[in-house]
């Protein structure tokens, strides 16, 4: 009988049109019903009685090592995903990861986001059978918390079929980085002022990467920036090589941001997606002292704008007084910018309820999955700023800082 995921993957190619040759909301409705056909197929074949979740697989074991750590601690190992297809391994299915003395057991996907914060996943990055597997957590590091360096053996176990796959059908998540399928320049360039709380009018700004342009979105991220009148930047990504070979790059331009840059207006921070690293915790309480230090507006970017960016924002909001509500909305345009998934959706909650809420509560210091109602954000946020290293009188500050409207502080 034809796999589940060979059905998804052909009736999901019926929905499928050229994007790059659709506006924004032709886009929007294309992925929605291409989510809804993947769901519809799923629920056709359990009723025809295919044994999709539960059922124990029978062991393929293959062994690989690690052919490289990236700088986040993601591993790749000196595999194909497509060995993994050939052994029966199909996305959703869930894999026992064997690194030294550690067993994890981890769901195979395609993205990070396919699972919640802190877990493990085993990603065929895309569904390309040509790329290398690779083992990681998410917003966290996984050679650091494993112990795992170049050329250590790894062993991949599949445990379980499909019993992670209506899960993962839910968190597909596709976007083109063509400006011509987006509403406008800000959407595309995921760029927004954020008003919450008492956040001040036009003092605090996120996007996606004003200089990396992998994106397609550099020139927008900059062009926004310098009309919005930016005057501080926080690089969470990139370290200054980094930022050199993006300035030598062919095609660069982002004039605005590299004038920034060279009048000492912009901290690199090249910070790792762990927030609960002490490396993660040392850099942010830097950056934040870089912005107490300058006047805004501010603008704290990492690479989409989404993780680091996301963390660190929802930080913020919640030290001017944010509620839930306001933060969690906030966090989730940076989806409904790239993905389109619609505001208030099973999907919408989903991601918000594995992402920046599991970050609240990081924040707050609660148990995953704990009730977020009568949190005292506010003094939470401030508890958190201590604990990195930031002074009472520093954190009033940057209260002061963040809830001045920049308009009058500029007209002053």
């Amino acid at each position: 009988m034809r796999s589940a995921q060979g059905a998804l993957q052909e009736i999901s190619s019926l929905g499928r049109i050229d994007q790059g040759k659709t506006n924004y909301g032709l886009r929007k409705d294309w992925l929605l019903m291409e989510r809804r056909l993947s769901v519809l197929v799923l629920t056709f074949l359990l009723l025809l009685g295919v044994n999709l979740t539960g059922a124990v697989a029978a062991q393929s074991e293959i062994k690989a090592p690690v052919a490289a750590v990236d700088k986040y601690g993601n591993i790749t190992l000196d595999l194909m995903t497509q060995v993994l297809f050939d052994a029966g391994f199909e996305f959703g299915d869930l894999v026992t990861v064997q690194v030294d003395e550690h067993s994890i057991t981890a769901p195979f996907v395609t993205a990070y986001s396919d699972v919640n914060v802190g877990s493990e996943l085993v990603r065929g990055p895309g569904g390309d059978g040509a790329a290398n597997v690779m083992v990681a957590i998410n917003m966290g590091n996984f050679a650091g918390t494993y112990g795992v360096q170049e050329g250590t053996e790894v062993i991949l176990t599949l445990a379980e079929k499909g019993t992670y796959l209506g899960e993962w059908l839910l968190r597909q998540l596709k976007r083109t980085n063509n400006r011509e399928d987006y509403s406008t320049d800000e959407v595309f360039a995921n760029f927004r002022s954020v008003a919450v709380g008492r956040m001040g009018t036009g003092t605090y700004y996120r996007s996606s990467s004003p200089v990396n342009d992998e994106l397609g979105r550099a020139f927008y991220a900059d062009s926004l920036a310098k009309a919005a009148g930016i005057k501080t930047v926080i690089n969470l990504a990139d370290s200054q090589a980094e930022l050199e070979q993006y300035f030598a790059a062919e095609g660069f331009n982002s004039p605005y941001y590299k004038n920034l840059y060279e009048n000492g207006r912009v901290i690199l921070l090249n910070m790792g997606v762990d927030f609960r690293s002490p490396e993660f915790k040392e850099k942010l309480k830097a950056g934040l002292e870089f912005l107490i230090a300058h006047d805004g507006p501010y603008f704290i970017h990492c690479n989409e704008g989404k993780d680091r960016a996301g963390f660190v924002s929802a930080l913020l909001e919640a030290l001017v007084g944010a509620t839930v509500t306001e933060i969690k909305e906030d966090y989730m345009v940076t989806f409904m910018n790239y993905y389109g998934v619609e505001y208030g959706s099973e999907q919408y909650d989903k991601i918000a309820e594995s992402n920046i809420l599991e970050s609240l509560r990081d924040i707050a210091g609660l148990p995953k999955g704990a009730s977020l109602d009568n949190v005292d954000l506010e003094a939470a946020a401030e508890r958190y700023l201590l604990g990195i290293g930031l002074t009472s009188e520093q954190i009033e500050t940057l209260k002061d800082k963040l809830t001045t409207d920049a308009v009058t502080a500029n007209a002053a």
